[in-house]
């Protein structure tokens, strides 16, 4: 069976071929710095990374034996990732394993279950002040599609900006098109460069005429609403005082309706009072795309 094995000093990934063949591979990382989709950090200064890849070196190692061995080490951010898998419901399964193909590899840092419905998902630990979304996107992305056994329906980076805070993120896949068109581009010796959507001058032209009467007719609403108000409050006033139940004419009716004790929950309270009963009923679930329009000027 064909297997890789890793120089962690070289960072070279090398695939071992059943007959003995040797292959050097690309890394992710490798692969993502040369197409412009890893963060750039040559303008930050060389201590200063060093600093930041030993405190991500130390976190990094320290969940790896906790979620393989159960081992609890001495750092903030294990017993903040150890109380937000237990309100979030995740149960890591695996860290710290290799996937790859004729062409590339990487290392995943945790994969698991999570939520009621134990939904499969890979994940990656980022302990930089900074979190760039779109880069842990394309990594676990690339991740993913090197997976062959495992289909994750849910993608999370746990974010570690500092040493007592977990985040856990959730990120949206990259489309496995994207990827092909990549690992492609890679093969050609060409740079990737995303698919820009521009829209035609009539297009633009269409959205400004639209949000502009959307605009008038929010602000219009936004008046009546007011005055509705204060015509409610003024009926609230005048029946109260004359004991009046109801108003019936020939245009309409209004109906008094006097007020009822009414009971909610405090949920802010209950997560920081209360996080194991809050964790408990907690249910988690991803939101529709969107996209928000914002007129200028």
């Amino acid at each position: 069976m064909d297997k890789v094995i890793f120089n962690e000093e070289k960072h070279q990934y090398t695939l071992v071929k059943d007959n003995g063949e040797k292959i050097d591979l690309v890394s992710v990382t490798q692969l993502l710095k040369k197409h412009n989709l890893a963060p750039d950090y040559s303008t930050v200064s060389d201590d200063i990374l060093k600093a930041k890849a030993e405190r991500g070196k130390v976190v990094h190692e320290e969940l790896e034996k906790y979620i393989k061995h159960g081992e609890v080490g001495f750092t903030g951010e294990l017993e903040a990732f150890i109380a937000e898998c237990k309100i979030k419901k995740i149960i890591p399964q695996n860290s710290e394993f290799m996937v790859w193909n004729d062409e590339i590899a990487g290392t995943v840092d945790v994969a698991g279950i999570i939520g009621e419905n134990e939904l499969p998902f890979i994940g990656d630990f980022k302990t930089t002040a900074t979190l760039h979304k779109d880069a842990v996107a394309w990594q676990l992305s690339v991740y993913a599609y090197l997976t062959n056994d495992t289909i994750y329906e849910r993608f999370i980076c746990f974010h570690f900006p500092d040493a007592d805070t977990c985040r856990v993120i959730e990120i949206t896949p990259v489309p496995v098109a994207k990827i092909e068109k990549l690992l492609e581009c890679e093969r050609n010796c060409e740079l990737y460069q995303e698919e820009k959507f521009e829209l035609t001058i009539a297009e633009e032209e269409k959205i400004l005429a639209v949000q502009t009467e959307l605009k008038k007719l929010d602000d219009r609403k936004k008046e009546l609403e007011k005055a509705e108000s204060e015509l409610r409050n003024y009926l609230i006033e005048k029946m109260e005082e004359t004991g009046t139940k109801m108003i019936d004419n020939d245009m309409f009716r209004i109906t008094y309706v006097a007020p009822v004790p009414k009971e909610t929950i405090d949920t802010a309270r209950l997560k920081k009072e209360k996080p194991e009963i809050a964790a408990e009923y907690l249910k988690s679930s991803l939101t529709k795309a969107s996209v928000r329009i914002t007129l200028k000027g």
